[in-house]
């Protein structure tokens, strides 16, 4: 996937398929009876989610930013302590966003994120998703976890609640 088109101009002028952050439900009964994993069939959620929260863990626990330091984290990413805790004991599944909140503040470089995106659920799709365009614009431009709530407010994706 090209990337290098990916600007706050291609933001603004191209029409994207939905906003990114929610999916219908996507289920495919012909593959049922294969296992997963198997002949590039995707992993279940849950599988999924293990691996992303594995991923979450190591990412924290690394020296380089986060030395298992929450206010370092929640200062970069705007993960607070309590819901880091949550996802790290796989008490709540990792969201999209909080997805996106640790790609841009930590900040990992575009494969790294594209990784984590899929272990989510949903790959990185700047060309179809509002979410992912944003996402993909502020990782290129090296936005600290402020310039992306500003970029994702101007372009009405609202992030918490």
């Amino acid at each position: 996937m090209d990337f290098s088109k990916i600007d706050k101009d291609y933001i603004r002028n191209h029409t994207f398929s939905s906003d990114g952050l929610t999916f219908p439900e996507e289920r495919n009964t012909a593959t049922a009876m294969l296992r997963p994993g198997d002949a590039g069939l995707p992993l279940p959620s849950a599988k999924k989610q293990i691996l992303l929260q594995r991923e979450f863990s190591r990412i924290f626990a690394a020296p380089i930013p986060y030395d298992g330091n929450f206010t370092k984290l929640e200062t970069r990413t705007g993960l607070t302590e309590a819901i880091m805790r949550k996802y790290l004991r796989n008490k709540r599944p990792i969201t999209r966003v909080a997805v996106a909140k640790l790609c841009v503040g930590t900040p990992l470089t575009l494969e790294q994120s594209m990784k984590l995106f899929t272990m989510q659920g949903h790959s990185l799709e700047p060309e179809e998703q509002l979410f992912d365009c944003i996402v993909v614009d502020a990782i290129k431009c090296g936005d600290d976890i402020g310039k992306f709530y500003e970029s994702c407010a101007s372009f009405g994706i609202q992030l918490d609640k």
